[in-house]
């Protein structure tokens, strides 16, 4: 099963000049912003030709520790991300390593949209 999540998980090289102006969605991006990624992976190619679009997966924004409100949200994010409590963070489900909290950085080379709830 390993070997199989592997393949699927494995990505092609980022594009060299990126779609996307990272540090503008970054500067807009507001807590409960849905992040759409055109992903590289074999998966995202399986995901892309099922749904005929580019976005294959969503991550949603979390914003930094400090700026989650409810008190046990926060230490329980705390207790999961061990990087600085600065670092902008997003809520998403990876395969093969289930739900994950991460820094919004890993998408600094991805093509993105950005999806705000009304």
């Amino acid at each position: 099963m390993e070997s199989i999540l592997k393949l699927l998980n494995r990505e092609k090289p980022p594009r060299q000049f990126p779609l996307s102006d990272f540090d503008r969605i970054s500067h807009e991006l507001k807590p409960c912003d849905v992040i759409l990624v055109e992903g590289r992976s074999r998966v995202s190619d399986i995901i892309r030709w099922l749904t005929n679009s580019p976005w294959t997966h969503a991550a949603l924004y979390i914003g930094r520790i400090y700026d989650i409100e409810d008190e046990a949200l926060r230490e329980h994010v705390s207790t999961i991300y061990d990087g600085e409590p600065g670092d902008r963070l997003v809520l998403e489900s990876l395969l093969g390593y289930g739900t994950i909290v991460r820094d919004l950085g890993a998408y600094e080379k991805e093509h993105l949209r950005l999806c705000r709830p009304s």
